[in-house]
């Protein structure tokens, strides 16, 4: 059984990879007889944007080169998918579920992908390759309650909170904000307001000075059982029928159908 490991060279390869440099060698051809990045767009059907990234490129090694640069959600998995399979487990259906149990929300079409990377004999590389994480994962991993993470997403979120100061404070500061609002705790709001407008982080003092902008119904909110949720939402209802007659009809009728619908 080959060793699994992710291979630079069978991301090099394929179908995905000869398409690319033909649509190189494509772009490049009609640029070099001066044709512009509108007409070369018309004439090969691609976006815009590919067009310049293609002609941006030095040669398309270099456009592959950024594809496998890219990572996905399923990297900070691939260490214990390797070891799993050298325990002899090699179901893709059985790995893609204790995957999920880990946290992986990913398509399990990826895990089948590199599952056949690794029967057709990839080369394992010398070395472990280095967890990544997309912003918006740890986004979410920070404002989720600690008790609706799974183990893996908390120990990720720890190992990235060890790595920089800001994003600790930021965990603080949010952690404390969501506890405030889910347990009606508007009497630390003041406190709350002074440490984030103390952080140094920009867009937590841009938010705390947006919340003295609207003190008194912002602690309200925090604090009191009543909202206004039910009155924003027989507007919404109100509009969602005005839209359905498309502007067309009187207030009467407006009228009728509003009482009809309770």
């Amino acid at each position: 059984m080959a060793q699994p490991a992710p291979s630079a060279t069978a991301a090099a390869e394929g179908r995905r990879a000869e398409l690319t440099r033909q649509r190189w060698t494509e772009v490049h051809a009609l640029c070099d007889r001066g044709v512009g990045a509108t007409a070369i767009s018309k004439a090969l059907n691609l976006d815009g944007k590919t067009v310049r990234r293609n002609t941006q490129a030095a040669s398309a090694e270099d456009l592959l080169t950024e594809v496998d640069r890219r990572g996905s959600e399923l990297d900070v998995h691939t260490e214990y998918l390797a070891q799993r399979w050298q325990e002899g487990c090699t179901n893709v259906a059985r790995l893609a579920t204790e995957l999920r149990a880990r946290g992986y929300r990913g398509a399990g079409r990826n895990v089948r992908r590199l599952l056949q990377t690794w029967r057709a004999g990839a080369t394992p590389l010398a070395t472990t390759p280095t967890s990544t994480f997309k912003a918006r994962q740890v986004t979410g991993w920070i404002i989720r309650p600690a008790v609706k993470r799974t183990e893996r997403e908390q120990t990720c979120l720890k190992e990235i909170l060890e790595r920089c100061e800001t994003l600790r404070t930021v965990d603080d500061l949010v952690s404390d904000f969501a506890g405030m609002l889910r347990q009606r705790q508007g009497q630390h709001l003041d406190g709350w307001i002074g440490r984030a407008q103390a952080s140094g982080v920009q867009q937590l003092q841009g938010f705390a000075a947006g919340l003295l902008k609207d003190y008194d119904a912002v602690r309200n909110g925090l604090t009191l059982i009543w909202s206004s949720g039910a009155v924003e939402g027989a507007v919404g209802r109100l509009k969602s029928i005005k839209l359905q007659m498309y502007g067309r009809a009187n207030f009467d009728l407006l009228r009728r159908r509003v009482l009809l619908s309770f």
